[in-house]
């Protein structure tokens, strides 16, 4: 039986890349500057844990791979992983432990999907920017969900056909992805957490107030 950990992540500011800015911007806005600062300390804390409970888990690491959100198949998987790793991003650095312990780092999703995706937040930041009409960020929004869909069935597909039996993966995930659904019955499924700490997810509240789509 194949087995895979699922685990919910937030992204942080290093992995935003050039939107990180515009993201901040709104997110302080919208809540203040001092909740900004207590959103950095949950996201801390959130990867705290995420390390801990990782580390303790008895796997054999020699036969777990990693899959990653945002990870595309390009054959550089580990220079990507060593860069954000050096720029400070949590998820990146545990990543690295990981694969000092013995595990595989995979490419997990399709380039050409990613790319799509940050065009259309590119899009959707500018549309914002330029107070663009609702029917505008509308479509954005569609386009984003087909989107999601069709990189969730290409990370789903790409665990299937790589996670040989006997071996363990962990997949690292945003909480908008529902790939787990795809791969019931497949795989032996475990979250590492039921959920994540309050306030950790600023997306969720920026969605909550209407600042995002």
């Amino acid at each position: 039986m194949r087995a895979l950990i699922y685990v919910p992540i937030v992204h942080s500011e290093v992995e935003l890349g050039s939107i990180a800015d515009e993201f901040r911007r709104r997110f302080q806005e919208a809540f203040g500057a001092e909740q900004w600062t207590r959103r950095f300390a949950s996201v801390e804390a959130m990867w705290e844990g995420l390390s801990s409970k990782l580390s303790a888990l008895p796997l054999p690491w020699q036969r777990t791979r990693l899959y990653q959100d945002g990870l595309p198949v390009c054959g550089r998987e580990h220079d990507i992983v060593r860069d954000l790793a050096a720029k400070g991003s949590r998820n990146h650095q545990l990543l690295t432990v990981l694969m000092e312990r013995g595990a595989t780092l995979m490419g997990t999703e399709n380039p050409e999907l990613m790319i799509a995706e940050y065009r259309r937040i590119q899009r959707l930041v500018q549309a914002a920017q330029r107070r663009e009409p609702n029917s505008v960020v509308e479509e954005l929004r569609r386009e984003g969900e087909a989107v999601l869909q069709n990189r969730d069935a290409f990370v789903a597909q790409r665990i299937d056909s790589t996670l040989e039996d006997g071996e363990t993966g962990i997949l690292f995930l945003g909480l908008l992805h529902r790939v787990d659904e795809l791969l019931d019955g497949k795989f032996d499924v475990r979250h590492l957490i039921n959920s994540l700490p309050f306030g950790a997810d600023p997306w969720r509240k920026l969605k909550e107030r209407g600042h995002v789509d």
